[in-house]
């Protein structure tokens, strides 16, 4: 991951402003010679939100049967390195430990039973090509680099903006796990962004 690539949109990731992260990612991924990880602009992940609305609510009603929940935590797949398909994870905690970037240790002590199963994880569909390309283009230049990096923070912010349309799904159709407040990330990420609620 690009650290300096991720300080220029985090600040407008955690205000829930993806558009502007998105924008700034892009234009940056337009500068560069036109390589496969260009596949992402302009591809957005909300058309999956309702789909991703109606699958947390059944893990949130199961998991309300182990225990009470006053927390969710979503995590993408570590992409670019695992790139064989790419899906969302969630976990259910009891009590909401808060945002605190320099301590969230709270999100290691889930219930293992209030976590996704591997065969029930939510798959994300349409960056096919881009799955391919983080598994098989060699980065033999620095424009090849920069692009594969923009192209990891234009997903991550794409994953965002797709968990925060699902929730304001959740809001609008009065679904229980809207009742909630959720945390997302990608995996090994170290900026966690919190729900508006």
């Amino acid at each position: 991951m690009n650290s300096e690539f991720a300080e220029q949109i985090n600040s407008h990731l955690e205000k829930l402003n993806f558009g502007k992260a998105i924008n700034i990612a892009e234009t940056e991924l337009r500068k560069l010679p036109e390589s496969d990880f260009h596949y992402i602009l302009d591809k957005s992940l909300v058309a999956q939100a309702d789909d991703l609305a109606t699958w947390t609510e059944s893990f949130y009603n199961l998991a309300t049967k182990k225990n009470k929940v006053g927390a969710l935590y979503f995590e993408m797949n570590e992409f670019d390195i695992n790139t064989d398909y790419w899906y969302i994870d969630s976990f259910a905690f009891s009590n909401d430990g808060g945002l605190d970037l320099g301590d969230m240790e709270w999100l290691c002590d889930f219930d293992t039973d209030s976590q996704t199963e591997t065969e029930t994880v939510f798959k994300i569909d349409g960056y096919e090509p881009l799955q391919d390309a983080f598994e098989n283009i060699e980065l033999d230049t620095d424009d090849l680099q920069k692009s594969r990096d923009w192209c990891e923070q234009i997903i991550i912010a794409r994953f965002m903006e797709l968990m925060t349309t699902a929730y304001t799904i959740a809001k609008t159709k009065k679904l229980n796990w809207a009742t909630v407040p959720i945390y997302f990330t990608e995996h090994s990420y170290d900026f966690i962004v919190k729900s508006d609620k």
